[in-house]
């Protein structure tokens, strides 16, 4: 059965939300990937430690960890390396603000080392 005054203009109309609406999501996607979503990021290089800091050789070296913050403490991150053949790290998707990091090296019996320099970056 046919309904009178439904024809092609209601179709049209319908197909026009839809288009709209599909226009608007990907308009929103849009802009969270390009403005609110976190896209920047850091990489960090260091040189792979040869001795212990009482200068006997380091040959049990197991990795490293990266501790990484804030100025305000909002963001604090701990990353393991498990494979002290890694020189570099890359932290992904970081927001806004500035981030300071700095690695240290990890032995076979879980020592932990002085960490190095401090090195900070800014987010925008």
């Amino acid at each position: 059965m046919i309904k009178k005054g439904k024809g092609f203009a209601s179709l049209t109309m319908n197909l026009s939300k839809w288009i709209l609406l599909a226009v608007l999501v990907l308009g929103c996607l849009v802009l969270y990937k390009t403005v609110l979503s976190p896209h920047e990021s850091i990489t960090l290089s260091w040189t792979a430690p040869t001795e212990y800091e009482n200068n006997e050789p380091l040959t049990d070296l197991a990795g490293y960890i990266i501790h990484c913050w804030t100025e305000t403490g909002q963001y604090t991150n701990t990353i393991y390396v498990n494979d002290p053949s890694i020189t570099s790290y890359e932290i992904e998707k970081l927001w806004p603000g500035t981030y300071s990091c700095a690695v240290a090296a990890i032995d076979e019996d879980g020592d932990e080392s002085a960490l190095s320099n401090v090195v900070a970056k800014s987010v925008r």
